[in-house]
């Protein structure tokens, strides 16, 4: 089995070519010909038969281990529609930074791979970088009293849905790099399957700028104001309406985040950008 090297290392990769090989080689004819007690014709098509149940077994049993299957709503008819791909993991624990990374590898999507590992993998080399960095100084922060500060965190999950065309992926990555809380990023893939090409909101919705933006600020309104179970003094309110506003506005960068569930299309806003930290990530509905 292949092991990843330098900066790759801990990435779990299993080509089922590599698995063929080694269970052919496990379950040899030749060793268990000289386990046989008869040279027998009958003796020997019971043994081939018995190896190659095994084999398929095995084989079926790893297919499934290492490789998911995302069953998503169709546009019209509410069928299912799969698209297979696997679950890349990094995982790392060093004294300045504990990484735990996956995101999915489709079949026969390399343009749509490739941009999905290369945002991971750079944005975490990155993060990886800068923290080995600020190592010293949080091992003297660590050192001044009986207080221990825990080391740096990154970690990355993933969802995938869509329909029949459009393949949706959201990275949601936490970063802790001290402080009294981490934070949560969003990145969002929108890949049409038929042309190969990546598509923007306005073409997933068939919407404006201006029309998604009214949805996204009363929906916004209701969920985070009208409908809050806590009282919200009105200087509160008035600074989350502001965010709500500027974070809604009607322009492309306040729409990047966004994807595609059967007939419907989610925009997501990442913490800050339309309300404070303890509201936590907002997805709207916007058709």
């Amino acid at each position: 089995m292949p092991v990843a090297n330098g900066d790759d290392v801990g990435v779990r990769h299993f080509p089922l070519r590599e698995q063929n090989y080694i269970f052919c080689d496990i379950f040899s004819f030749k060793k268990i010909k000289n386990n046989l007690t008869g040279n027998s014709k009958q003796d020997y098509y019971r043994i081939m038969k018995v190896k190659k149940f095994i084999l398929l077994c095995i084989l079926i049993l790893f297919s499934f281990t290492f490789f998911s299957c995302a069953s998503l709503s169709g546009i019209a008819d509410g069928g299912k529609i799969s698209y297979s791909y696997k679950n890349v993991e990094i995982n790392e624990n060093q004294d300045y930074l504990t990484t735990k990374i996956k995101y999915p590898e489709f079949e026969k999507l390399p343009e749509l791979n490739k941009r999905i590992a290369n945002t991971v993998n750079s944005n975490w080399k990155n993060f990886k970088s800068y923290s080995k960095s600020e190592w010293n100084e949080i091992v003297a922060l660590n050192n001044r009293g009986n207080s221990k500060l825990p080391s740096f965190e990154y970690l990355v999950t993933y969802e995938v849905t869509g329909n029949r065309n459009i393949l949706s992926v959201i990275i949601n990555t936490y970063i802790f790099s001290g402080g009294a809380h981490g934070n949560t990023t969003l990145a969002s893939f929108n890949y049409d399957t038929k042309s190969k090409k990546f598509i923007d909101v306005l073409q997933a919705s068939s919407m404006s700028y201006n029309e998604i933006s009214s949805i996204c600020r009363q929906s916004l309104y209701k969920k985070l104001i009208n409908n809050s179970k806590k009282s919200i003094p009105p200087s509160e309110e008035d600074s989350l309406r502001e965010m709500i506003n500027t974070g809604a506005f009607p322009q492309a960068g306040n729409f990047e985040i966004f994807t595609v569930a059967g007939n419907k299309v989610f925009v997501w806003f990442e913490p800050y950008s339309v309300a404070p930290y303890s509201y936590g990530i907002q997805k709207i509905q916007i058709k």
